[in-house]
């Protein structure tokens, strides 16, 4: 398939060019039936649970949504049966991992439990949505700023994540040690609190003074 090959590993992003057998080329034109996504991307995913969902939301990533059935979920994720009927582990071991990792990958990834009739409502099915891509967007590295900057952005605008999973999610896409995003926030808050009593002690004994006068 491939004729000819040049590795350009001196430029800022290493990259390759790469000549196609012109019969070939029919193979790769029409991208938006294959799955596809960019290596880095899916390299970086710590948690297996994620690097699977990873793969399977990519086949639907110009529409904007999968579904699968609970039966579908447990085994495509190689999700340990004991978990069957423990749904806090499904959502604190693999829901959450989930989360966290794609959220900056996907703008505006929700995940939806599907509930059946019967005693207890159980779950028979988790949706995934998410804003669709183009098909023709390019949807691989556009520098590691960029790149970042797009991901941070992704998780500040979900609402999805509560504070705390933004938090972990913004230490992951920037390789910190986890908890580093919560203490800055935390501490800065502290000293916007402090900056708020010492103003407020200051306005308090001005007018102190006036009244002195």
């Amino acid at each position: 398939m491939f004729t000819e090959f040049e590795i350009k590993g001196e430029a800022e992003e290493p990259y390759v060019d790469i000549q196609i057998y012109p019969k070939a080329l029919h193979l790769l034109n029409n991208l938006e039936s294959w799955v596809r996504y960019a290596l880095t991307e899916f390299r970086n995913l710590k948690s297996s649970y994620a690097k699977t969902m990873f793969r399977l939301i990519k086949q639907f990533r110009t529409t904007g949504y999968s579904y699968f059935s609970k039966e579908d979920f447990f085994e495509l994720l190689d999700i340990p049966k004991s978990y069957w009927n423990s749904p806090s582990n499904v959502d604190k071991k693999v829901i959450k991992p989930i989360r966290e990792e794609l959220t900056p990958l996907f703008r505006g990834l929700t995940i939806r439990k599907k509930y059946g009739k019967g005693r207890g409502k159980p779950v028979i099915g988790y949706s995934f949505t998410w804003k669709p891509e183009r098909k023709d967007a390019n949807d691989f590295s556009q520098g590691k700023f960029q790149d970042e900057r797009q991901k941070l952005f992704n998780i500040q605008h979900n609402d999805e994540l509560s504070d705390k999973e933004k938090w972990r999610a913004i230490d992951k896409v920037k390789c910190l040690p986890l908890g580093t995003t919560e203490k800055q926030v935390l501490a800065e808050k502290q000293a916007e609190h402090d900056q708020k009593i010492r103003d407020q002690a200051r306005q308090e004994f001005l007018a102190d003074l006036r009244k002195g006068f």
